[in-house]
């Protein structure tokens, strides 16, 4: 069968009986259908399919009755082709693979790692890691994954989100030599932070090997604050790329953001389809945009706001 018939037969499934997917299919009804003539006219195609447990979640409840929400969130677990473990191993032998979905601009996320000798595949969306539970169910058209969260509805703090996402280990870490992490729990807050991604900081050591090293240095705990204050913005709202490009384009240059002891002056713009921060005469890309979180919202960058200049060690 193709993808659209292994769906549709789930349709007179109830809780009594083995329909995986049932409340996936229920849900793109509940919101007319549309997304489901979309499969149909798609051709090849990957689904990425919560399961029925994954659709109970409190936050996800919550957030059925904004149809122009559900219909974004369903996009976003839809990749154009066939895409099934064996090519998701292949993307993954370098880097974290990056995946677009047929929500604009969305990117899905899958990483790889052994546990007891088997494989574990995760796939993160919108700021939701997910493990796939049963990978590579075949159709003639495509591939369904089902997965045990829905995703693009954030259930994690920023500090959460951190923790536990593998391009963000090292920014994790230097907030950890200061406890610079510990805020980043506040719930009553909303933070933008702009964290750069694990090759940023890679690179920042060929560029400049003493800074990097230093940074990465328990005794120098007081830089890496410093420097990891200037990537966080702390307001009483968030801000997504869309709001800061409107907001550069309306000041005609930069925006300033307030950040924990001063602010932040970015220009932020789009350039050949995606996001690009000026800061201090540099132009840095945005990786991920608009990772969401519970009580804020990051931005994977591809390279720190940095200066040699910000460790500097006096002698004496």
């Amino acid at each position: 069968s193709t993808v659209t018939q292994f769906l549709q037969s789930f349709k007179l499934m109830n809780d009594n009986e083995n329909g995986a997917l049932r409340k996936f299919y229920n849900v793109i009804m509940d919101n007319g259908g549309e997304v489901l003539t979309d499969i149909s006219n798609l051709g090849e195609i990957t689904i990425l399919a919560p399961s029925n447990d994954a659709w109970a979640a409190k936050s996800v409840e919550n957030n059925l009755g904004n149809r122009e929400k559900v219909r974004s969130i369903l996009n976003m677990h839809i990749i154009k082709g066939k895409l099934n473990v064996a090519q998701i191993h292949q993307k993954n032998a370098k880097m974290i693979a990056q995946v677009p979905t047929v929500n604009d601009r969305t990117f899905l996320y899958f990483n790889i790692r052994n546990e007891n000798g088997e494989d574990v595949i995760t796939v993160e969306g919108g700021g939701v890691n997910a493990t796939v539970l049963q990978a590579d169910v075949a159709q003639t058209n495509g591939y369904v994954h089902i997965i045990d969260k829905v995703l693009g509805i954030p259930y994690t703090t920023v500090l959460e989100k951190l923790e536990t996402d593998p391009m963000m280990s090292d920014t994790f870490k230097l907030g950890q030599f200061s406890d610079f992490n510990n805020q980043l729990n506040n719930t009553k807050r909303r933070f933008t932070y702009f964290v750069p991604r694990d090759k940023a900081w890679q690179k920042t050591k060929l560029d400049y090997p003493s800074t990097h090293k230093k940074l990465f240095m328990e005794d120098f705990s007081y830089h890496s604050r410093s420097i990891l204050e200037r990537h966080l913005v702390i307001a009483d709202k968030v801000y997504t790329m869309n709001d800061l490009v409107a907001m550069t384009a309306e000041s005609g240059d930069s925006v300033l953001l307030p950040t924990y002891r001063d602010s932040l002056k970015v220009k932020v713009e789009e350039e050949a389809g995606r996001y690009v921060i000026t800061w201090n005469f540099k132009k840095i890309n945005v990786y991920r945009p608009d990772v969401e979180c519970t009580n804020g919202i990051i931005h994977v960058i591809d390279y720190p706001m940095l200066e040699e200049r910000d460790v500097v060690v006096n002698g004496g």
